[in-house]
């Protein structure tokens, strides 16, 4: 007669590592199911190999799991506004950098697939949509238009007003693209055209502090 293979006890996780594991799995999700995106906790719970009772005991819904994955990926991108910057020429190239970087997050398969979630499922979750909007503006919008205020302070840019500044340089840099790829009639942007929309933002925004 064939033994039965051995089932061994559940992994045991601290609260901090539970929601690694779940915002990890809940990511990697997203990301290849992209602008296909219909993701689901038992989903979530398979991947990371957990209960979907385990699940709810780190996370409240569905939503504030998404928004986990939102500040993540977000944060990740605005590190570098923290760094010391020496001269208007850093500035510059920071600034450069951030738009490159932020615009792969937004157009990227992870961020598109939350945005086809918020609107696929407002009806039922519309907690979806704030948490994705709320997510960005505090970990992105507003930490980059506070370090654009730090900026023009040390008179290293040349910057009027630092909010507009901020959304206006978001928006241009990836929601148009961002809702074509949700739609599915476009495709990311090459580096090449990545680059050239980057340094036309910068001529429209600090035209006087471009070397």
């Amino acid at each position: 007669m064939e033994a039965k293979p051995k089932v061994g006890r559940p992994a045991v996780y601290t609260p901090a590592q539970l929601i690694d594991r779940l915002v990890q799995a809940t990511s990697d999700l997203l990301a290849e199911q992209g602008a296909d995106a219909d993701l689901s906790v038992a989903q979530i719970a398979a991947r990371a190999k957990v209960s979907k009772r385990t699940v709810y005991t780190a996370i409240s819904s569905k939503e504030a799991l998404l928004a986990l994955v939102i500040r993540r990926d977000v944060e990740t991108v605005t590190a570098m506004l923290d760094d010391p910057v020496a001269s208007p020429g850093q500035a510059v190239a920071v600034l450069a950098r951030f738009l490159t970087l932020w615009a792969g997050l937004a157009c990227g398969p992870s961020a598109v697939g939350i945005l086809v979630l918020a609107i696929r499922e407002r009806s039922r979750y519309p907690a979806i949509g704030a948490a994705y909007h709320s997510a960005r503006m505090a970990h992105g919008f507003d930490k980059l238009a506070s370090w654009l205020q730090r900026m023009d302070r040390k008179k290293f840019l040349t910057i009027a007003d630092p909010g507009l500044t901020a959304e206006f340089v978001l928006t241009m840099v990836a929601s148009e693209r961002q809702r074509k790829l949700a739609l599915g009639i476009a495709a990311p942007l090459a580096d090449a055209e990545l680059t050239q929309r980057v340094n036309a933002i910068l001529r429209l925004v600090i035209p006087n502090d471009l070397p």
